[in-house]
């Protein structure tokens, strides 16, 4: 039994590995394109928010599935989620400024 969960933990580390070097990338280029051409980007600020927030989402939900009742990390999953949630929202209220006064 212990063996199969080691491999879960595993697939799970490699997912969470993939997640965060893609969206890291992706956080990246639309960062950078977006303050290149502020006018013709403006859409890709709340992107990188977006991004942002599922990026900490996905790594507050990985620390709370393998925390293994620590609450050091218990916590830290949860100030992740927390945190991917102001990201997301701070991204929403960005795409409705700039529907609204675009």
């Amino acid at each position: 039994m212990q063996g199969q969960r080691g491999r879960n933990e595993r697939c799970a580390g490699v997912f969470f590995d993939m997640a965060h070097l893609i969206l890291g990338i992706a956080i990246v280029i639309f960062a950078v394109l977006s303050f290149i051409s502020p006018e013709g980007n403006r859409m890709l600020f709340p992107l990188v928010f977006l991004l942002a927030a599922l990026l900490n989402g996905i790594r507050g939900i990985f620390e709370l599935k393998t925390c293994a009742r620590d609450k050091k990390r218990i916590r830290l999953g949860i100030f992740q989620l927390f945190l991917g949630a102001g990201l997301g929202l701070l991204g929403v209220l960005s795409a409705l400024s700039l529907w609204i006064h675009g």
